[in-house]
């Protein structure tokens, strides 16, 4: 037999039982404090490396943008300048 659920107020206990059991289902999934701690550092060490790689390819694919400049004649050397502090 189903049982019915009374749309509408609630009492106390109910709400009471709701966060019983809201408690129970974050305890029996918790996967404890040691986890938590290794799974933050690994994804910091994630989070960290991808900001070296994607900042170095940044910079490559600036200094290969601005390479193209260097033969115009009045800013192509600000831009040589530029490019050779970056290859640096």
């Amino acid at each position: 037999m189903v049982k019915k659920v009374r749309v509408g107020k609630r009492t106390s206990a109910e709400y009471q039982a709701i966060g019983k059991l809201i408690e129970d289902m974050y305890l029996v999934n918790s996967p404890g404090q040691p986890k938590v701690l290794w799974f933050s550092f690994l994804r910091g060490l994630a989070y960290g490396l991808g900001i070296f790689l994607a900042g170095t390819l940044v910079i490559a694919l600036l200094a290969w943008i601005l390479s193209f400049f260097d033969q115009i004649p009045i800013i192509g050397p600000i831009f040589e300048n530029i490019v050779n502090n970056l290859d640096k």
